[in-house]
């Protein structure tokens, strides 16, 4: 806080805010993932009412953050708020220090400190680096949440050095769809599991016996192999298919109608590497039940790896007269003071 009282300008107090919020991210993740659960575990007759409390709080801590990175530093109610932001951070280390660590230290085992210390540092190193409010504040939601946002936040730090007038450039488009790309295999991979649990599906080896027809080999007859080169495929096609969900943010085709059309680019692309190396079948001869399958399947992936895409790339500003429109116009409505 002292700090943020000594900035000279609202510029600098809003740095002194960016720098905090990465800080107070990362614990408050390493919390919910790690250290909450050990508590609610060795503790259970108090553990869930306190750290329901602090969860509240990170909550809370969220929405500010996000509220504050489209405010105006310069605002009236900019300083109100983070006055709050710094009052909710105050209170959850008072909770850590002075309530959760010494009862987990008197009933949890050398051994076992150590390990959450570890998980901690582990999940803190890993954790988000910007707000999500959206995600649940408790394992396991928070953790495979955490997995995909971490790596989009990531690449969102390092492409923010981009002037807003300019966007993000097309490397950086291509390379923030790839990580988009990725996030839309894992999801995709996390739904066809439950699938499989439900309805007694195999894994599919079209994925790697294309990728193995496509280079000229032949598929490997041991099963780690196999493996290996099914998943080469299943990753890196959608990963790389990623990249053109990226450029098109960049063009301006956003939202779900770009998630319809890349929806569609995905299947195609499946069913012209199959079908180009006689690996896989036409759809049409599929049992009915497979091509519904298989649809819901690549539908989900082009919903996350738009929504990730659409977060990370900033189109260019369009141009009114010769100069710019403001982003906070380009956003589709313009915002009042903060």
């Amino acid at each position: 806080m002292l700090a943020y009282d000594r900035a000279g300008s609202p510029d600098a107090r809003a740095r002194v805010v960016s720098d905090l919020a990465e800080r107070a991210l990362r614990h408050a993740f390493a919390e919910e993932t790690v250290l909450f659960p050990a508590y609610r575990k060795h503790l259970p007759a108090e553990g869930d009412r306190l750290t329901a409390h602090i969860e509240g709080e990170h909550q809370e801590i969220n929405e500010l953050l996000q509220d504050l990175q489209d405010a105006d530093p310069a605002a009236p109610s900019y300083d109100a708020r983070v006055r709050r932001l710094f009052a909710l951070i105050s209170d959850d280390a008072r909770n850590e220090e002075d309530a959760l660590l010494p009862r987990l230290q008197q009933v949890a085992s050398e051994d076992e400190l150590r390990a959450i210390g570890a998980a901690w540092e582990a999940a803190r190193t890993a954790s988000p680096t910007r707000p999500h409010p959206g995600i649940p504040r408790r394992p396991p939601g928070n953790a495979l949440a955490g997995v995909a946002l971490a790596a989009s936040d990531r690449v969102e730090d390092l492409l923010e050095g981009s002037s807003r007038r300019q966007g993000t450039g097309l490397l950086g488009s291509a390379l923030a769809g790839v990580v988009a790309g990725a996030a839309g295999v894992a999801v995709m991979t996390l739904g066809e599991k439950v699938e499989q649990a439900l309805t007694g599906r195999a894994s599919s080896e079209v994925p790697g016996r294309t990728l193995s027809a496509l280079l000229g080999r032949r598929f490997p007859e041991d099963d780690e192999r196999r493996f290996l080169v099914n998943h080469a495929m299943h990753w890196g096609q959608g990963a790389l298919l990623g990249a053109v969900r990226g450029l098109m943010a960049r063009s301006g085709h956003r939202g779900a109608g770009a998630s319809a059309v890349f929806t569609v680019l995905r299947l195609s692309a499946d069913q012209t590497l199959e079908n180009g190396t006689g690996v896989g079948a036409p759809p049409w001869t599929w049992p009915r039940g497979e091509q519904v399958v298989d649809v819901l399947h690549k539908v989900v992936y082009a919903v996350v790896t738009g929504a990730v895409a659409d977060r990370l790339v900033r189109p260019p500003a369009p141009v009114l007269r010769g100069r710019p429109v403001p982003p906070r116009v380009v956003r589709g409505r313009r915002r009042g003071p903060a």
